[in-house]
């Protein structure tokens, strides 16, 4: 139990610094943070986390009001907000099943930022990996902490510790229900007979590197692809207007130097997305 007494604003996560410092290797040094206004009330603030703020089963992309008997993840970690001003850390727990775990084994880059913006918007649970270790033991780790497989498996092409043909086999011999997409990171044309390779050493395709700039004239491009893992979820309909949230602000990180004409057309009628 941590009470929140002293000042306005308490960082969580496993930075040295922080008010609540986690052991926790999902979590970012600076992963999120309590705030209190002068009106009593407190928010929950990510910090620009990788893997993200999940409160109440749904992932937060702005401020959040708190209120007694909230529960947030942060990495592997359960925290408990109450308001009598304390939160107490809980045991890890499985999240729930409205909202779907995807786990991407990439390493850092626009694309793995990418994949992972444009899940979220679509309400899934993203943890991402740079895969620098073994990726068996990334896969074997996280199963054991979240005592789940994640529904959707996303592996980088060019993983080396296994490489990928190798990782795959693993996979569908230990876990013979997990679903597998391998991502490129370069090519932005697979071609049929990757494909192919792909599914017979038992991934569900072998997915296209993503277009890093000007996303917002390659929405459909970029809708069809996330389409290809929603079908995995068994999910048929995208969530267009958050979808076209994610691509503005995708655009905006990687384009300083969109005109902001184009920015409030974009805002006012964003651009249309496959069904």
């Amino acid at each position: 139990m941590v009470p929140l007494t002293q000042g306005n604003s308490w960082v969580i996560g496993r930075g040295k610094d922080c008010t609540i410092v986690l052991a926790d290797r999902w979590s970012s040094r600076r992963h999120a943070m309590v705030q209190r206004l002068d009106t009593e009330d407190y928010y929950l603030i990510d910090l620009g986390s990788r893997n993200g703020c999940v409160l109440n089963g749904q992932t937060i992309q702005v401020p959040t009001l708190l209120k007694t008997g909230d529960r947030f993840i942060i990495g592997k970690t359960t925290l408990e907000f109450r308001t009598d001003e304390a939160v107490s850390t809980m045991p890890p727990e499985t999240p729930t099943a409205l909202q779907p775990l995807v786990l991407i084994i990439q390493p850092p880059g626009i694309q793995v930022q990418i994949w992972q913006e444009l899940l979220r918007s679509q309400g899934l649970q993203v943890v991402v990996e740079s895969g620098k270790i073994n990726s068996r033991r990334i896969i074997s780790d996280f199963i054991s902490v979240m005592h789940r497989n994640p529904d959707i498996l996303m592996l980088d092409s060019q993983l080396e510790t296994p490489d990928i043909s190798k990782l795959l086999e693993w996979v569908k011999a230990t876990y013979p229900k997990l679903r597998s997409f391998i991502i490129d990171r370069y090519d932005n044309h697979i071609s049929p007979m990757q494909r192919q390779w792909a599914t017979q050493y038992g991934a569900i395709d072998w997915l296209p590197a993503l277009p890093d700039d000007n996303l917002t004239m390659y929405g459909a491009e970029v809708a069809a692809q996330l389409k290809r893992v929603l079908k995995a979820l068994g999910r048929s309909n995208l969530e267009q207007e958050k979808l076209a949230v994610s691509l503005l602000n995708l655009q905006l990180a990687t384009n300083d130097d969109l005109p902001s004409q184009l920015l409030s057309e974009y805002i006012n009628q964003p651009p249309s997305l496959p069904q």
